[in-house]
């Protein structure tokens, strides 16, 4: 459904939005499920936020029944990012908000105990927030940031050319990852480290070079370890699974039978290729790649039961 059909609904319900006195400044929208709307409005003396949500939530509600349900939260708009993600994240309490320009990315720091909130369910609350307001907001505890810039840092250090005074500068800027490297842009690296056209192409190479690597290697590895788990439902063994990055297929390790209570025997070794080859590692990341592909054309809920009512009317 069109995000417009949402913002349309608000002209009808609210008479200050069809007037212009409140403007539906942002809307992001995932339909069946949740809708975040920014409203502001430049009459001091009416709430924006207040006037949508009508006497006793009265107005909201008729939306939320033309919707069947879906969850709406009003947000206030604000021009300060550093006021309107706080605000697009509730009702998740916000510590901080670290902006980084370079890469449209948002840094949003909260406690442990409104981590969770924060993010939402399946992210949903983080993810709607990040479209109403434009940028890519990732949220964190003040603890895992630092461990995160501490392993940015050493990362970079790997990199050519790169010191450490460059890499803490890099990651102080935002940049986390070899993925975050690679898509930087020339003149600001330039204008960070001062290198030439030369050593900034051989950084930028070697970061997309190494983002590559590392997203292959956590793809197999997550399908490995799906088909070790199908190899140990199938006969009811346990193996060691690889989590480790680079490593494609089970560890060398002796397979032994679940709480049996005979003695033991000496059982012989069987060779990871034996357990999962790399042909089935790969074929279990095809069918990841299919479910997921499947997955995100899967209408919600809502819809599938309206499309459902639809074609027994017809019939």
């Amino acid at each position: 459904v069109h995000p417009d059909f949402v913002r349309r609904l608000f002209e009808i319900e609210i008479p200050e939005v069809a007037e212009n006195v409140i403007e539906v400044r942002s809307l992001a929208r995932e339909a069946g499920y949740r809708t975040k709307v920014a409203v502001s409005c430049y009459d001091t003396s009416v709430d924006a936020v207040g006037a949508c949500v009508g006497v006793r939530g009265a107005r909201i509600r008729s939306i939320v029944d033309e919707l069947s349900g879906e969850r709406i939260d009003i947000v206030r708009w604000n021009d300060s990012l550093q006021i309107l993600i706080p605000n697009a994240l509730q009702p998740a309490e916000v510590e901080d908000v670290i902006l980084c320009p370079m890469l449209g990315r948002v840094i949003v720091l909260v406690r442990d105990d409104q981590l969770s909130l924060a993010i939402g369910k399946k992210g949903q609350n983080v993810r709607l927030a990040s479209k109403l307001v434009g940028w890519d907001i990732e949220v964190m505890t003040r603890d895992e940031l630092d461990e995160q810039l501490e392993r940015s840092v050493t990362a970079f250090c790997e990199v050519p050319h790169i010191q450490e005074e460059l890499a803490e500068s890099l990651v102080s800027q935002g940049f986390f990852s070899f993925d975050d490297l690679s898509v930087i842009e020339p003149e600001h690296l330039k204008e960070l480290s001062g290198f030439g056209d030369e050593e900034c192409e051989a950084i930028v190479d070697y970061a997309d070079a190494e983002s590559l690597r590392i997203e292959e290697e956590e793809k197999l590895a997550k399908a490995a370890a799906r088909a070790t788990k199908q190899y140990e439902d199938h006969t009811g063994t346990k193996t060691k699974a690889v989590t480790e990055p680079g490593i494609k297929t089970v560890s060398d390790e002796t397979v032994t039978a679940v709480d049996s209570d005979e003695p033991e025997a000496e059982t012989p070794s069987v060779e990871s290729s034996d357990i999962v080859d790399q042909e089935e590692v790969e074929e279990v990341a095809a069918e990841e790649e299919a479910m997921e592909e499947a997955e995100s054309r899967e209408e919600p809920p809502i819809i599938q039961e309206a499309a459902e009512e639809q074609r027994n009317q017809s019939e």
